[in-house]
């Protein structure tokens, strides 16, 4: 497998790593947070139980504490992706013990986020929502630098479930 390019794991080469529920649990968690960083704005207007956010109803002092909370997550989601120290359980630990080739593989999971989390915030800034958030993404993200995908990619749309036998 060393020499197939650094990205998520290509069919013929499932067959050749062991699957166990453990490994099938960690590639979900790296999708997982590749869905929400990519698209983090949508997780927004999301609550979580099915209902959604009005973010223009909420009062001032909840929107402030709203504000506070996304760039908490925001900043624990960089963490998980971009932290380049293998620490517990990061992107960088876990490709590592995924791939053959974990640099490069965490390295490539990177370029895809940065690019569609750019696509997805200049949608959000273009359409005014949640302007102190993309202004906080503007002051501490250097999001000017980092290219912006062509096209979307198709896991913003993927649904999780949880499956009850």
């Amino acid at each position: 497998m060393k020499d197939k390019p650094a990205t998520l794991l290509i069919a013929e080469d499932i067959d050749m790593v062991p699957e166990t529920p453990e490994r099938n649990l960690w590639f979900a968690v790296i999708e997982r947070a590749l869905k929400d960083y990519c698209f983090f704005f949508d997780r927004l207007l999301n609550t979580g139980n099915g209902s959604l956010v009005i973010y223009e109803r909420m009062n001032d002092n909840y929107r402030q504490s709203f504000h506070l909370k996304a760039i908490a997550e925001l900043n624990r989601l960089r963490w998980f992706l971009f932290t380049r120290e293998q620490l517990p359980f990061n992107l960088e630990y876990l490709a590592e013990q995924l791939y053959d080739d974990g640099e490069g593989a965490a390295q490539s999971i990177r370029v895809v986020a940065m690019k569609q989390f750019k696509r997805h915030f200049l949608e959000t800034e273009a359409a005014k929502k949640f302007e102190r958030i993309t202004q906080h993404v503007r002051e501490n993200i250097a999001i000017d630098k980092m290219d912006t995908a062509d096209t979307e990619i198709a896991l913003r749309h993927k649904r999780y479930r949880l499956v009850v036998d």
